[in-house]
């Protein structure tokens, strides 16, 4: 796709030319170039996001390329960034500590608000975008009138996973926090903010407290645990075996005894003679425990099938 380098006038002044397929850059000052309260997603305090901005200044002082931000004009003449945040923080950066940069390229956006915030959380350069961030995303979306199966396909989430992450964006700030924090995971908050709903907060700390005596300084979201057969299950099977056994006579037992001494390849070969009451018990107890396996490998069958549906 060629590009053809204008300066700036007017961001409507002329058309994108999308019939010869040129797309217009513009010349401006960056000094122009402002930040929109309360659009950006990113958490500028997060040490990733201090060093990602660094790097851009860098890039900005020793003249490297650096990809062009998209503005945007607003109504009152005022140019807005839409994608590059972390690029102009670079920048005002790099011009604070003497760099002399006079103009700086920018694609013009033009779409609707909803189609900005798209813009944003599928945008792929830079540094992605935090768990927390796109879970504001998401709700953003929401309150702009985006259903929930919408906000899934315009982001190729699951409806489920959306619906997971608009649930973290309007948990409690102590939620919030535990999770900027790094000591709980955005899973982990997930799968309290479902279970326990308000009380979640709480239940996060008192983990958080759990973890932190066995030596864990992060509360991540555990693997669920496989389902186990039932007390009165194993019960059943045990009293099967116990009844067999004690049909074995009191000799019988002395010999097992004996053989159990002797090498193994040397056991295959004897044979020994039990009654028909302790043949069919060891059958029936072994029966029972084929039927346990079996309701054992339905039950996890299930369980990885609702967790690959979830997170």
């Amino acid at each position: 796709m060629a590009f053809v380098v204008k300066p700036l006038q007017s961001f409507t002044a002329e058309a994108q030319a999308q019939e010869n397929r040129k797309l217009y850059l513009y010349q401006i000052d960056p000094l122009l170039i402002e930040e929109e309260d309360g659009f950006n997603l990113r958490y500028y305090d997060d040490p990733k996001v201090t060093e990602h901005i660094e790097a851009f200044c860098v890039s900005y002082m020793q003249d490297r390329y650096v990809p062009p931000m998209v503005v945007r004009a607003l109504a009152d003449g005022r140019i807005v960034v839409i994608e590059g945040h972390c690029r102009r923080r670079g920048l005002r950066m790099a011009i604070a500590r003497g760099a002399r940069i006079s103009l700086v390229s920018v694609i013009p956006f033009r779409g609707n608000d909803t189609e900005r915030v798209e813009v944003m959380l599928r945008s792929a350069q830079g540094l992605k975008l935090e768990t927390l961030d796109v879970a504001r995303g998401y709700s953003r979306l929401q309150d702009m009138g985006f259903s929930v199966e919408g906000i899934a396909s315009s982001q190729g989430k699951s409806v489920a996973r959306v619906q997971q992450m608009l649930l973290l964006a309007q948990a409690e700030p102590r939620v919030h926090a535990l999770v900027r924090s790094k000591h709980v995971s955005a899973d982990a908050a997930i799968a309290a903010l479902l279970e326990h709903g308000e009380a979640a907060a709480d239940v996060l700390a008192r983990q958080l407290d759990e973890a932190r005596q066995e030596g864990r300084w992060r509360l991540t979201k555990a693997a669920p645990r496989k389902p186990r057969p039932s007390r009165k299950t194993v019960d059943h099977v045990f009293a099967s075996v116990e009844e067999a056994v004690a049909h074995l006579p009191p000799e019988l037992r002395k010999q097992a005894n004996a053989w159990r001494k002797l090498p193994e390849d040397e056991r295959v070969g004897r044979m020994v003679e039990v009654s028909a009451q302790l043949l069919l018990g060891l059958i029936q107890a072994a029966k029972e425990i084929e039927r346990m396996k079996a309701r054992q490998a339905r039950r996890e069958a299930k369980l990885e099938a609702a967790t690959g549906l979830g997170i």
